[in-house]
């Protein structure tokens, strides 16, 4: 999957950047500020039910906001998919995932794409690694 699905807010980072060079700030569009209502790391234990916030996360430009979680598999160890059911992927806080259970130490990496409403929408990321201990 590398770059291929990062391409689309490539390109409209590119956009904007354009923008920049050419208007005001006022007229530009500039991306939103991810944030996090917990560290960037967590430590859960096997079959335990934890949350992950995007609360404190801004818009420079006070447009509103997307929120999309999603597992990166690539990065952890964990390689099964953890499931946010039964509340979305799309809110700014999921407070229903619920770790696997596993045997031995393990890490599953998040993150949090926030996408502004403006002209080019622009996203930004944070990435959240849950580390994971047996019971």
């Amino acid at each position: 999957m590398t770059l291929w699905r990062w391409r689309e807010d490539i390109q409209h980072d590119f956009a904007a950047r354009m923008d920049w060079t050419i208007r005001s700030y006022a007229e530009a569009n500039h991306p939103p500020v991810p944030r996090l209502g917990h560290g960037d790391t967590l430590h859960v234990r096997s079959g335990e039910v934890f949350g992950l916030s995007a609360a404190g996360t801004s818009d420079p430009d006070g447009d509103s906001v997307s929120y999309w979680w999603f597992q990166y598999p690539e990065a952890g160890t964990y390689q099964g998919a953890i499931s946010f059911a039964p509340l979305s992927e799309s809110l700014y806080y999921v407070h229903t995932i619920r770790a696997p259970e596993v045997e031995r130490p393990e890490t599953v990496h998040f993150i949090l794409r926030v996408t502004d409403k403006g002209t080019p929408p622009l996203s930004r990321y944070r990435r959240v690694v849950v580390n994971i201990t047996p019971d």
